[in-house]
């Protein structure tokens, strides 16, 4: 969901499609500082998740509809909630990750496993279950409530997932330069954490409360059609 606009005129291009990829956005803000902003980024999916049980492949927020419709239970909204949460510690997150098992519990358990959504809207299955749901979707899901795994308590500064969930640990050689150093190679510099942002967010939290404002997840729900009456963030 974005928009460019061209300083010479008044022409824009906009985007009224949010994919799959995007859903991981919110966790790379979190690793660069950028934490309130991934609280926003993270809260748009969320009520999506809330409108359907799962996330439909590519969403059209104008429409208020899927573009494309299956589910192959993939892991990248669960991984930005695993983030976010060793990053704020906020129980929101945790109350989403139930949510989330929830939702495969209910919507994808089938006997030798979980399925595919075929249809988000009918909810219909697929005959399979793709690799990454075990290596990153559950287990994102498992450290996100296993607080006291080493990772979460000793190791969170030391290690890095790569985009398929695989822990890399961060040695002195991430950071020793080439030999001889190419004078064409910035100096490396850790970024710092901040939380500079147009996302206003709440400052106090308890256990299933959004830490975003009332009105702004009201405004997200409305804006992908979520029914209110139906649907709450607590």
């Amino acid at each position: 969901m974005g928009c460019a606009a061209s300083q010479e005129n008044s022409i824009a291009t906009v985007s009224s499609s949010s994919n799959t990829t995007q859903r991981q956005f919110a966790g790379v803000l979190v690793l660069a500082g950028e934490v309130d902003e991934a609280v926003c980024h993270h809260a748009f999916y969320y009520a999506i998740w809330k409108k359907y049980g799962v996330l439909p492949e590519r969403f059209n927020w104008q429409l208020q509809a899927p573009d494309v419709s299956f589910y192959p239970l993939r892991p990248e909204f669960v991984e930005s909630t695993y983030l976010l949460y060793t990053a704020t510690k906020n129980p929101f997150y945790q109350h989403v990750g139930l949510e989330i098992l929830e939702s495969l519990e209910t919507i994808t358990r089938v006997k030798c496993g979980f399925a595919t959504v075929h249809d988000v809207e009918d909810r219909s299955l697929e005959d399979r279950m793709e690799s990454f749901f075990l290596s990153e979707t559950l287990k994102y899901l498992y450290l996100l409530f296993d607080t006291d795994h080493p990772i979460n308590k000793e190791e969170q500064e030391r290690i890095l997932f790569s985009t398929e969930g695989h822990i890399f640990p961060i040695t002195s050689l991430f950071n020793t330069p080439p030999s001889p150093p190419s004078l064409l190679d910035p100096p490396l510099s850790i970024l710092p954490r901040r939380n500079a942002s147009f996302c206003e967010t709440a400052t106090e939290f308890s256990a299933g409360i959004t830490p975003l404002r009332h009105s702004q997840m009201n405004h997200l729900f409305k804006t992908v059609g979520v029914d209110t009456n139906l649907h709450n963030w607590v």
